[in-house]
């Protein structure tokens, strides 16, 4: 089978999600005989009635397989909307207790881990976890095409939050250099339209979470010892959307948290200092 009959459709869903963005992409991966589900946008009956719509726009099958990229509720609790489908839900094992959570009343998942390979369409998916904006994020890789579906690791429109206590700033440079590696022809990310420039995009993100630590490191050294909070406060005021600031916060804590593991900086209660 060529490469041309697998359908590969970004659908945009309407969620409560963070400032510039207003929807989350599910991403429909099939054909009219077979086809699975990644993420599933916010628990909202338009969920369901979005999803229908796109399966007969594109001629698709109705999905007997979902995957959970993350469990943060702008994507994953969706599938409380399409119970009817009595489709399995699949996330990272790292994930489970706060999957169940958030999909809460349902009880039953099924796990994928790195390495792991999918068959949808008579077309193979490789399953990456990539953790940074989670512990337990899951990219999904298509080999005949090269599209990567990136889940939170990429939005359209600036950079992912990267924050306590499920994400972390080291892992989640890791899995950017990891992905640099794979032979990309775009990028299907968790907010906006698809990223037609893959590399250029992978170090652009890369170069703001290092030119973020730089600054940071910066105004440690200028100011002395600083909260997360007042720290996020001098690189985010009057440059972000309010709604925002408490997740850079979070970013901002990551970073410190990095630092301090790297043996750069240390804690005094709530302030971060670094070491001489």
């Amino acid at each position: 089978m060529n490469k041309e009959d697998l359908k590969i459709v970004r659908v945009p869903i309407p969620t409560p999600t963070l400032w510039p963005h207003t929807t989350t992409n599910s991403y429909l991966v099939g054909n009219e005989k077979e086809t699975i589900l990644i993420d599933a946008g916010y628990d909202q009956p338009e969920t369901k009635a979005v999803l229908e719509q796109a399966l007969i726009d594109h001629e698709l099958a109705q999905p007997k397989s979902i995957i959970l990229t993350h469990f943060h509720k702008d994507h994953a609790p969706g599938v409380l909307q399409l119970t009817e489908w009595e489709a399995t839900i699949f996330c990272h094992t790292n994930e489970k207790d706060d999957m169940l959570h958030s999909i809460s009343p349902l009880k039953t998942l099924k796990f994928l881990e790195d390495g792991d390979q999918i068959s949808v369409a008579n077309h193979t998916i490789q399953i990456l976890h990539c953790p940074g904006h989670t512990s337990g994020q899951l990219n999904l890789y298509i080999p005949a095409t090269g599209i990567l579906i990136a889940g939170d690791n990429f939005i359209e429109k600036g950079t992912s939050w990267i924050g306590t206590p499920d994400g972390n700033v080291s892992d989640y440079l890791q899995t950017l250099n990891r992905l640099k590696e794979l032979i990309i022809s775009k990028i299907g990310p968790g907010h906006g339209d698809w990223l037609l420039n893959p590399y250029e995009h992978i170090d652009f993100v890369i170069g703001r979470r290092l030119q973020r630590e730089e600054q940071i490191k910066s105004l440690l050294q200028e100011h002395g010892p600083l909260s997360a909070e007042s720290l996020a406060q001098k690189i985010y005021q009057d440059h972000v959307h309010p709604s925002i600031l408490e997740v850079a916060k979070r970013t901002t804590e990551a970073h410190l948290i990095k630092l301090e593991q790297d043996g750069l900086a240390f804690r005094t209660g709530s302030d971060y200092q670094l070491k001489d």
